[in-house]
């Protein structure tokens, strides 16, 4: 089977299966350690990269914080 049977195949089925799909071979790749397009070499510093995952999960888990006014962001800023 081609790509492009695959990629029509993928593309009439409903809008979650595709997404599962898509999720799926994306869990399948192997992507190197620097996940920027650009190979930005901030992405090479494992503390920027746990820093990353941590958000990741912490959105994943909803438990990040919401800043939504200037006033926010220093009191935030201010008890770290």
């Amino acid at each position: 089977m081609t790509t492009t049977a695959i990629l029509k195949a993928i593309n009439a089925l409903p809008t979650q299966e595709r997404m599962k799909i898509i999720e799926q071979v994306i869990h399948t790749i192997h992507l190197e350690d620097n996940p920027s397009p650009s190979g930005d070499p901030w992405f090479d510093d494992p503390r920027n990269m746990a820093i990353v995952k941590e958000a990741i999960q912490s959105a994943k888990e909803e438990s990040g914080v919401v800043l939504k006014s200037k006033e926010d962001i220093k009191k935030f800023f201010a008890n770290l």
